[in-house]
């Protein structure tokens, strides 16, 4: 499991513990990112991106988010290393909530980007959540 300045169970990496945030978080054995809303428009937009390094990998979830009422269908998609492994199509914030949750492995030295693009029209804000835990 990875240590940031040599802390222990409690020891945060990202430098935000209970918050949003585009980084990958680590509590003891477990990892986690919340986005929080980002406006996503009809063009591919980031929605998160960071890199892992080190020894260890996380076996988790992915999990995108619509965070505002639409009947717009929404991409999603999960990169490893700018290799889409993953992709989700929402149909409307009012179908299917919460949304498909995409089983992941993430290995070590990875770069981790996250997509949306809204196939209607305007923005809309969307977010991506990861949970798992860390194995050395």
């Amino acid at each position: 499991m990875p240590l940031v300045g040599g802390g222990g169970a409690g020891n945060v990496a990202g430098g935000n513990p209970v918050g949003t945030g585009s980084s990958l978080n680590y509590i003891g054995e477990h990892a986690y990112m919340y986005t929080g809303a980002v406006s996503v428009g009809t063009s591919e937009t980031t929605i998160a991106q960071f890199g892992t390094s080190g020894n260890s990998y996380l076996v988790g979830s992915w999990q995108p988010q619509i965070l505002t009422n639409t009947t717009d269908d929404i991409v999603f998609q999960l990169y490893l290393n700018d290799q889409v492994i993953a992709q989700v199509v929402t149909t409307s914030s009012k179908d299917y909530s919460p949304f498909e949750e995409v089983e992941v492995i993430i290995p070590s030295d990875t770069i981790v980007k996250i997509t949306g693009q809204n196939l209607g029209s305007g923005s809309k804000d969307c977010g991506s959540i990861i949970t798992g835990r860390i194995y050395a």
